[in-house]
């Protein structure tokens, strides 16, 4: 039991120094396409195994992070493979922003817990689960990474179910 605390502990301390010396950070801006980097996400954990629909247009050209913004959207699907199922991601955009939409079929998370999870090592679970791995730094990090955007993340629950991220990122 002590090792496996003593690896739980490495793991969080690890986990903490990637967040806080996060190299995509430091990235800088470039023209890419936002709708094939999602693709990317998407078909890497289709062939990890997860089924995950894509919906959206086939070329959105964004200008940002683009090592950043893919490690977000992987934050944000891999979420949805965890702690849901039946994971769904939607990409609009119009003049002005793009709207990024993961969704899925879960439990949901308790309103009160909406903004809390989005502070370094806040888990709803209360408990380090090895089932679903984590420190609590993912969500900090990908709003971290919206918000460099000029961005907004946020989480609400879906009346049929489940629970729904929602990424906005402003054009220009």
């Amino acid at each position: 039991k002590l090792f496996r605390d003593v690896d739980e502990m490495q793991a969080m301390v690890n986990a903490a120094l990637e967040f806080f010396r996060d190299d995509a950070r430091l990235e800088p801006a470039t023209a890419f396409d936002l709708a094939e980097l999602l693709h990317t996400v998407v078909d890497d954990f289709k062939d990890a195994g997860s089924d995950v629909a894509l919906h959206g247009p086939g070329r959105v050209v964004y200008v940002g992070r683009p090592i950043g913004i893919k490690r977000m959207l992987a934050n944000l699907v891999d979420n949805a493979i965890k702690y849901g199922r039946e994971p769904v991601v939607t990409l609009l955009a119009d003049a002005q922003q793009v709207t990024i939409r993961v969704t899925d079929r879960g439990p949901g998370i308790a309103p009160e817990h909406h903004e809390a999870v989005f502070a370094p090592f806040f888990r709803v679970e209360g408990s380090r689960n090895k089932n679903t791995g984590g420190v609590g730094l993912g969500l900090a990090a990908a709003r971290a990474t919206v918000l460099e955007h000029g961005g907004t993340l946020s989480l609400r629950n879906r009346r049929s179910g489940g629970l729904e991220a929602t990424v906005t990122l402003p054009f220009g």
